[in-house]
This record gives C-alpha cells, structure tokens and sequence, in this order.
C-alpha cells in the first residue's frame, strides 16, 4: 500500500506576474474564492450555481494524475488550489495486486482550516489492464451492509477495490473528524473537526464513490462521519448492482432521517457515453441509483436518422445470440423503447437544446446495454470516428469518446468561469 500526501500552494503563490508590493488588485486564482463557503452550506444538492459540480468534476478528473503504480498527489493538491481551496493537504492510498485486480486509488483532500474533506476515488486508468480487468470483474460479491434487514450483490471488481482503502480511509477520516489533519506528519488540531464530506469520482472511481456512499450511510458504526456527509457526485459511473439493490438504496434513509442514496447521489451522464449502460445485460440485470442528470448534445434531423440506423445495427448484431439464448421475448420490448427513444429524438428535429437535464420518474433511465454488440463493436467504432473529421459529428449510439472526464469538466463548468489553467472558457 502507498501512502503519499502533498500540501497545496497559496494562493499567492498560483498567480503568475503577481505585485509582490501586496497593494495591487488580486487576479488570477482562485477560480471560486467562496468554494469552501459553498461546499460547507446546507442547502440542496446540486449546487444550483454549478459550482460543485464542477470543482467536484474537476478533482476526479485529474484524480487520474501520475501513473498507474505512482499516483500523484501534488498535481491534484494544485489543481483544487487553483479551484479555491488554498494550501489543501492531499493524501493518497493506492494499492494493487494484480492476480485480485485490484488497482485502487483513494484521494483525501482537506481545506486548510480542516472544515472539508473530499474522499476522491480514481478511474480506469486506459494504460492499465489490471484495472481495465477489475471493470471486467462482474461477478457478484455479497455487500456486507444491512439495507431493510437484507444484504445485496454488487459488482466484484467495484467492491473489491473499494474495499481496498476502505479501513485506511475510514481512520484518516476519524483524524478529521477531531480537527487533526489528513497529512499524518501534522499534530494538533485546528477548529471543531470536519463539517462537511463529499465523495465523488469518474468511472470506476465513481462507481467505488457510490458503494462508499452507501457503506458510510448504513454502517453503524461509521455514523459520526456519515453526518457530515453532504453528498456523493458521481461522473460516468457504471452500475454496481440489481435492480433490488436499486430499489433498496431508493427506499433506505441514513441515521439523520436523509435519503442520502436517493437525493444526495447524483450521477452525471456525458451524451452517449458508453460506460454508465455497462455492465450489458447479458452477465445479468443491473440497475442504477440516484438523481441521473444526463447532457444531450443538439442534434438535427440527419443526425436522428443516423442514430437510428445505429439501433437497427445493433439489433442485427444481437439478433443471432438472442435466438440462440432464448432471450428474444425478453429483449424485445427493451429494444423497441430503444428505437421509439431514437424516433422521438428524430421527430423533434433541430430545435433541441444542448444541456444538462435531469431525469426523473417516470420517465426512462440510461438504459442497459442490452447486448454485447454496442460494447463490442459500436462504442469503439464511434471512438474511431471521432478521431476522422468527415465522420465526428455521427452519433452512435453509444461511444467511448463521450466518456473522457475531460467532456465532464468543460460540460459542468459555468458560463464564463475561469478554467483550472486561468483562462476565460
């Protein structure tokens, strides 16, 4: 296990051509001077501002920073430092072995007056393989936490690496909790403790973000830091159970009477990105959890037609295996919702608008991948395309492409602010 921490610079120290005088204007960082104010506040989730959203899109994406076996903390400490919280201590336990396929990364970040924390989980890793394996890992685990007096499976791989850090995690948390720093060569304390946790990070990171939401908001004995839970925010995460763990986390309230797993879990889905359908129906049937917020590009009337034909593509790719499996009756009227969704988005036409929508019941969810096809062929032919300037602009169905946590950061960012490099978007 590694266990590497950094401190962030002043904010002083991040603006570049600065009056070292000290009675000129401040410019440049922070981007958000009131971030600690607002990630402290008590108020629903999301931000209607977009402010966390957007500071919280921003940590799990360069969460990815360093390399697989050498996570980097200080490029993640200046990134959130820039974001507006000056001298943040950031500490990382990383651990992998490779014949579990574990390859688990978990970020604390802790504001200098140790009001907040951030637990920030990282993805997959594209040069990685053993934790592209642990996505691979679908085989049922039983999740050791009582929801309604019942325990429920969930996604090996997922669960297997959150667990990982789960005990490291938890003391430095406790550490918080009592106002000593994250950074274990600190001692003493500063203030009451921690006030407010989130949680959040982008595809496997995302999906060991919500287990850990849902650990923390039924574990009994985790209850002192499950109170200072604000939310979970989660970006391009793929599904981690059935659909009775769905419906158990919808039902289910934490300590203080909060339905943390189904208010405060907030799962943004980029366009046609291909992971948060995952994994495909025919390892078994999964079913998400929370407030699902998805962008939807603006699309004309040939683009409509070109979506589809794509659906009818996938249904010739997968009508072989259904009639073979037995699976025909039962994927049928999955797979007529998918083409009446992709008829409705061809009657609207152009007028259309890009943004951020959430979804809510009942109206339908991003859907299961229904077979292997869309993960197999579609998804990494759209990939492919994105890189052509004749053939960018098709939208496939589903698309690895629209899963980079980049399209995340730029979608989330509000109209005008400043980016994490200092420039105006």
């Amino acid at each position: 296990m590694r266990d590497q921490h950094a401190t962030a610079p002043p904010f002083a120290d991040l603006r570049p051509y600065k009056d070292v005088t000290g009675t000129g204007p401040a410019v440049g960082f922070p981007v958000y001077p009131d971030l600690v104010e607002r990630l402290l506040a008590d108020k629903a989730q999301p931000d209607p501002d977009g402010v966390v959203p957007h500071a919280l899109a921003t940590c799990a994406a360069y969460a990815y920073a360093g390399t697989p076996e050498d996570p980097d903390p200080a490029t993640l400490a200046m990134i959130m430092a820039r974001l507006g919280l000056e001298e943040n201590r950031c500490r990382v336990f990383e651990q992998r072995v490779g014949a579990l396929y574990i390859a688990s990364a978990a970020y604390l970040l802790q504001d200098k007056d140790r009001r907040v924390v951030i637990l920030c989980y990282r993805g997959t890793q594209p040069e990685d393989i053993i934790s592209i394996l642990t996505d691979a890992d679908v085989r049922p685990e039983m999740l050791h936490v009582d929801l309604g007096g019942e325990r429920y499976d969930v996604h090996a791989g997922f669960y297997r690496n959150m667990r990982a850090s789960r005990y490291l995690v938890m003391q430095a948390l406790e550490r918080a909790l009592r106002g000593e720093s994250v950074d274990p060569d600190e001692q003493g304390t500063v203030g009451d403790g921690m006030e407010a946790l989130y949680i959040t990070g982008h595809s496997l990171g995302g999906a060991m973000a919500a287990l850990m939401g849902v650990v923390l908001a039924h574990e009994p004995r985790y209850a002192a830091v499950a109170e200072r839970l604000k939310a979970v925010y989660t970006f391009g995460q793929p599904m981690l159970g059935g659909p009775d763990l769905a419906r158990a986390c919808h039902q289910a309230s934490d300590p203080r009477g909060v339905h943390m797993l189904r208010d405060r879990l907030i799962r943004y889905i980029y366009d046609r990105d291909v992971v948060p359908s995952l994994p495909p129906r025919p390892v078994g049937p999964y079913a998400p959890f929370g407030r699902e917020f998805h962008y939807r590009h603006r699309r004309g009337t040939v683009d409509g037609a070109l979506t589809l034909a794509a659906e009818a593509l996938i249904e010739t790719l997968s009508l072989p295996g259904d009639l073979l499996g037995g699976r025909l009756p039962a994927t049928a009227g999955r797979r007529a919702k998918a083409v009446g969704r992709a008829l409705a988005d061809l009657a609207r036409g152009p007028g259309r608008q890009s943004g951020w929508v959430e979804v809510r019941d009942p109206a339908p969810r991003y859907p299961q991948m229904d077979s292997l096809a869309g993960l197999a062929v579609v998804a990494p032919l759209a990939f492919f395309a994105a890189r052509l300037a004749l053939t960018r602009s098709v939208p496939f169905t589903y698309s690895f492409e629209d899963h980079g946590p980049g399209h995340y950061v730029n979608a989330l960012a509000p109209p005008g602010v400043m980016s994490e490099y200092g420039d105006i978007r």
